[in-house]
């Protein structure tokens, strides 16, 4: 979903990060949280809140600068809400919130899901739906292009399904789901290892013999990208997951988890400290004396 443009609050890799590590604890409210507007400089989320928040990320310098605000406050549930702020150049940019609404506003069912289109706007959504669900995340200024919010739902069967949707200007632009499609789609790990990149889903669908859940899609006609999800049997105690993603109707990535438990090669930290970024494969092998386990491919091989 990143690669829309979209500013999101989970920042994997950045210049400067730090969590857990600050002993003061900087609380927000609900209300508060919900009072932050796009735009507001710190100064004023800190007037408002009453404290300056936990910098937890932070990279660039002036109008490109970046920040991540933290603040805790009183749950829902048993566990404390965390409510995290963006900024770019001092300003608010984007914020997402956990915990402050344990229970989700909307239901959803499978129909309903499968029903609405990448596309459609978010009344359109809102109508067949009855309702807003919760706001999660917010990103930009409202109004425009490039707002996006991400509204999640939970499923009218079970409230451990949960479904999102990311809006950008008003549009439909990606969908997801975890637990709403209860169907059980397998795969071995011979028809794993046998798909190719390039291959359609009708092709996989021909091998496997179902179909798969499809827990996310975005996009459509040639830049549609749909992830595929299959079990299997593990090595384990519990289940193999495997994931198929498509572009444009065909296979451009898989990767699995559970088909095989125990890992083929070994390594140290000086091997790995060692390796650096730019190796071609064939020096890697050669360090390490194998291929280890591939977890995942994605583009044509060669």
């Amino acid at each position: 979903m990143l690669k829309f443009g979209a500013f999101l609050l989970v920042i994997l890799s950045t210049s400067i990060h730090q969590c857990g590590s600050a002993p003061t604890v900087y609380t927000i409210t609900n209300q508060q949280y919900g009072a932050i507007q796009t735009g507001w400089t710190r100064a004023q989320v800190t007037k408002l809140v009453g404290s300056p928040g936990n910098v937890v990320s932070q990279a660039g310098t002036g109008s490109t600068s970046f920040m991540i605000i933290e603040y805790t406050g009183i749950g829902a549930g048993v566990s404390n809400a965390i409510a995290a702020i963006g900024f770019i150049g001092g300003a608010v940019v984007s914020k997402s919130e956990v915990g402050f609404d344990t229970t989700i506003a909307g239901k959803i069912n499978i129909q309903q899901y499968n029903t609405i289109q990448i596309g459609w706007n978010q009344s359109k959504v809102l109508q067949l739906l009855g309702g807003n669900g919760n706001i999660v995340s917010q990103a930009g200024k409202p109004g425009t292009s490039s707002y996006v919010v991400t509204a999640q739902y939970t499923g009218s069967q079970s409230s451990f399904a949960i479904v999102s949707f990311v809006f950008i200007g008003g549009i439909l632009n990606s969908k997801s789901q975890i637990g709403l499609d209860t169907g059980i789609y397998t795969i071995t790990k011979q028809q794993y290892t046998a798909i190719q990149i390039g291959w359609t889903r009708a092709q996989l669908t021909q091998l496997v013999g179902s179909s798969g859940s499809v827990v996310s899609e975005a996009g459509t006609g040639s830049t549609n990208i749909v992830t595929v999800y299959y079990t299997g049997i593990g090595t384990g105690v519990s289940n193999a997951i495997a994931a198929i993603i498509f572009i444009g109707g065909a296979v451009v990535a898989k990767s699995e988890a559970g088909f095989d438990a125990a890992i083929a090669g070994k390594i140290n930290i000086q091997q790995y400290n060692t390796i650096q970024i730019g190796w071609n494969q064939s020096k890697v092998l050669q360090l390490l004396g194998g291929n280890g386990n591939i977890v995942s491919q994605a583009g044509k091989p060669g």
